[in-house]
C-alpha cells in the first residue's frame, strides 16, 4: 500500500463529501486497509487533505506549463482562446479534481483558509506572468487595445472562474456552444478595431 493509493482514494472522498464529511475510514475502505494504516503515511485527516490538495495544485501547474509550451508560437489571440478551451477541457477531463478544488475553494476548512489564499496567489503569480505577456504582446503589435494590462488581467481570470463555475450547469454540447459565445463577446471587447 502506498501513500499514492491512499491520496487518490482521498481524492475522490474529499470531492463528493468535503472535508468535514469524507471518512478516514471510507477512504481507508476504498484502498482496501484498515484506517489505522492511514496514519503511517498521514498521522491526521489534515495532512491527508492538504497532500491532495498539494498533488491537485501541482498536476494543474503541469498542465498549464506545458500549455504555454505548446501555445508558445501561436498567434495572440489564438493563445488566449486556447488557454480558455483547453482550462475547459482539462476541468472537464478530471472531473475529481475539479470537483475538489471547487469544494476547496467554496467551504475551505478552517485550518486550510490560509493555506488556501497562498496557493491561490502563487498559482495566480505563474499564470499571470504569462497572461501579461501576451496581452503586452497583443497591444504591442495593435491586436489587443491599448488598456492597463492589469485590467485585462482581472477580466479574464473572472472569465476563467466563471467558466469553471458554468460548466456545472449545463450539459457539454450546450456548454460548448455558450462557450463560443463567451469568447466571440470577450474577444469583442478587448481586441483592436
Amino acid at each position: 500500500m502506498t501513500a499514492h493509493a491512499i491520496e487518490q482514494a482521498a481524492l475522490a472522498h474529499f470531492a463528493d463529501n468535503g472535508f468535514e464529511g469524507a471518512s478516514l475510514a471510507g477512504i481507508a475502505q476504498a484502498v482496501g486497509i484498515k484506517k489505522q494504516s492511514i496514519a503511517t503515511y498521514f498521522p491526521k485527516k489534515e495532512d491527508l487533505f492538504m497532500a491532495v490538495f498539494h498533488g491537485m495544485a501541482k498536476h494543474y501547474i503541469g498542465f498549464l506549463e506545458q500549455l504555454y509550451q505548446d501555445l508558445a508560437d501561436a498567434p495572440v489571440e489564438t493563445r488566449l482562446r486556447e488557454i480558455v478551451y483547453k482550462n475547459y477541457q482539462y476541468r472537464a477531463g478530471h472531473p475529481a479534481l475539479t470537483a475538489f478544488y471547487k469544494r476547496a475553494v467554496q467551504f475551505p476548512p478552517p485550518f486550510f483558509k490560509e493555506v488556501l489564499l497562498e496557493q491561490i496567489r502563487m498559482m495566480e503569480q505563474r499564470s499571470a506572468v504569462f497572461y501579461r505577456s501576451i496581452f503586452e504582446e497583443g497591444m504591442e503589435n495593435g491586436v489587443i487595445r491599448r488598456q492597463q494590462s492589469e485590467g485585462l488581467l482581472s477580466a479574464y481570470y473572472c472569465l476563467l472562474d466563471g467558466i469553471a463555475m458554468q460548466m456545472f450547469f449545463y450539459e457539454e454540447e450546450d456548454f460548448e456552444r455558450r462557450l463560443k459565445d463567451i469568447w466571440n463577446i470577450f474577444w469583442a471587447g478587448i481586441k483592436q478595431t
